[in-house]
């Protein structure tokens, strides 16, 4: 399993005190996602990069060695984002599980 650290990692957005940079190999066949703490600006802030960061100097670091792999963290980046902005498209199962409506209403009518 590649995850590197055994520590717990949890990063709370919504404040604008994260800053989100990318980087990528010459080669552009892997890259990076890497998360540092900032002064709070607005969110959505456009920063500039006073120098690039090595790969160890980020204290979280999301690293892709296959553009698949990015996909899956965007498709669920995008199933969150649904989640959070409708109110009616999803529902919560007694045992925790979120659901789309829809996909639930075609499963019971089975």
């Amino acid at each position: 399993m590649p995850i590197l650290q055994n520590s717990s990692v949890q990063i709370l957005f919504g404040r604008g005190d994260i800053s989100v940079r990318v980087a990528c190999n010459k080669e552009r066949n892997s890259g990076a996602i890497q998360f540092t703490k900032i002064n709070p600006v607005p969110i959505g802030t456009e920063l500039e990069m006073d120098k690039p960061l090595s790969l160890n100097e980020a204290p979280v670091t999301l690293g892709f060695n296959k553009v698949e792999s990015l996909d899956v963290v965007i498709n669920q980046l995008l199933k969150l984002r649904s989640i959070m902005t409708s109110e009616d498209e999803y529902v919560w199962t007694a045992d925790g599980k979120i659901l789309d409506k829809d996909k639930l209403l075609v499963n019971q009518s089975k």
